[in-house]
């Protein structure tokens, strides 16, 4: 049991630190300790029981303990349910009305005052049974809510899965020990949660090394980032990076549209290139406006998004440097209906672009770039592969943070096409995803949430809640 109550005060303190703003992790950390003050009232048990055994036991000293050791096991037996309940609410927002979320803390901390006010009787800790008529309902209920949320991309449905198997068996297993078996004169059990205590701990500390839990990992690459922000002393370097993509557009298509004046019947490939000409100019005259306004700082500008018109425009954007580079265009893109997002188009179309570009870029002795875009109810997927030279694998965890660059022998490479285009699916409410192996290619993907969701999303942020910067999110209060 010691060693039961030393894990579960370790994961309390560690999920405080992370984050003691979010109400989640507060939550389920005050459920940690009370599993660990039950664990404690144990220890103290086997404390009482052999200091009585000395010849210098003093019967106050051991009354002192037996209340102490009383009140370590309220704490546990009412706190558990009810934190559990708790954590479960400020997890799953959306099952609880707003306005009942507010007064839910209050209502559901009843029945544990009540508890308070009647004696248990002597020769236990608790009243089993009225304590089981509210703990276990708690308990379930709780369960229903966490299990009934909803994820929509692969980080989220991940997440989702990692605090599903670290939370829920170890609470649910302490409430069949501690509430139900004693309710049919089964006592004692609760030495048996030793078992399912380290097993949820191992999930929790692998995750938050390996994929995050409940967004720790995320946090740590935010501050990183953040370090990265702090070191930047002006907006050139985004605002170069912001034209550099359209000025390498303007000057391809202007010397293409130079070589092909002395071809009488070309004016109708010339009227395109200079449409394509015209929207590069464009897109440079509303980066350097948003840039002007807000120094470092871009801000979201909802609307909805064709992603397959979107597509198609930064496919044939790059059509002529992909043929001048050897390389064969493939796309896969619904024609029988649009795919739709909530999103800035401005700033994804060049997102998209920045890892059009870095395609055409690994392949420099030509290959195969292959786009598909697919949509349905739970969201969007722009997929974007190349069978160009790959990434190392020691490279590839930190292709997404502010310069850092493979292409060192580039001058106009400033590391920031990647970081940015996902910082800005992440604010969004989306997802990129890089997948490589040296020698294979490279797959980066792009994951849009659903219409109703992520039009939710970029309301927010376009409001002001947190604004997306070039180089990365700047870290919120949770």
């Amino acid at each position: 049991m010691t060693l039961a109550m030393a894990i579960l005060w370790i994961t309390a303190l560690l999920l405080l630190l992370t984050n003691r703003r979010s109400p989640v992790f507060r939550w389920l950390s005050l459920v940690a300790f009370c599993g660990g003050i039950g664990a404690l009232a144990s220890v103290m048990e086997s404390w009482i029981v052999a200091y009585e055994t000395t010849a210098a036991a003093v019967e106050a000293k051991v009354d002192l303990l037996r209340h102490l050791q009383r009140g370590c096991s309220w704490m546990s037996y009412y706190g558990l349910p009810y934190s559990y309940l708790m954590f479960a609410a400020a997890y799953h927002t959306e099952a609880v009305p707003r306005r009942m979320a507010k007064m839910l803390p209050f209502i559901t901390l009843i029945p544990p005052v009540i508890m308070l006010v009647f004696p248990a009787p002597a020769n236990l800790p608790v009243s089993y049974m009225p304590l089981a008529c509210w703990a276990i309902p708690y308990s379930v209920l709780g369960t229903l809510i966490v299990l009934t949320k909803r994820a929509t991309h692969p980080a989220e449905r991940r997440a989702h899965l990692i605090v599903t198997a670290a939370v829920l068996p170890a609470v649910l297993f302490a409430v069949a020990m501690n509430y139900m078996l004693p309710v049919f004169g089964v006592y004692r059990m609760w030495r048996y949660n030793v078992w399912s205590i380290p097993v949820a701990f191992s999930i929790f500390v692998v995750s938050l090394f390996k994929y995050g839990f409940l967004g720790v990992q995320l946090m740590i690459e935010r501050r990183r980032l953040d370090s990265s922000m702090r070191a930047i002393t002006s907006g050139t370097a985004m605002l170069n990076h912001a034209i550099k993509n359209d000025i390498a557009k303007i000057k391809l298509f202007a010397d293409h549209l130079g070589r092909s004046n002395a071809n009488a019947g070309a004016a109708a490939g010339n009227q395109a290139d200079a449409a394509v000409i015209m929207r590069a100019a464009e897109h440079i005259e509303t980066m350097i406006r948003s840039v002007h306004e807000r120094t470092q700082e871009l801000v979201l500008r909802a609307e909805r998004v064709n992603l397959a018109e979107l597509v198609r425009m930064q496919v044939g954007a790059i059509s002529k440097a992909a043929e001048a580079a050897g390389v064969h265009l493939t796309t896969c893109l619904p024609e029988a209906a649009d795919v739709e997002v909530v999103a800035d188009a401005a700033q994804t179309e060049e997102a998209i672009h920045n890892v059009l570009r870095n395609a055409l870029e690994a392949m420099p002795e030509g290959g195969q770039l292959m786009i598909t875009l697919s949509g349905g109810k739970r969201g969007a997927v722009i997929a974007i592969r190349d069978t160009g030279i790959g990434i190392e694998r020691q490279h590839l965890q930190r292709v997404t943070e502010p310069f850092f660059t493979t292409k060192s022998g580039k001058e106009m490479n400033f590391g920031l096409g990647l970081a940015y285009s996902s910082q800005l699916m992440n604010r969004q409410g989306g997802e990129l995803r890089v997948e490589s192996e040296r020698g294979s290619g490279t797959t980066v993907t792009f994951s849009f949430p659903s219409l109703k969701r992520s039009s939710k999303r970029v309301r927010s942020l376009a409001a002001g809640e947190s604004p997306i910067t070039r180089v990365f999110t700047k870290s919120g209060g949770e």
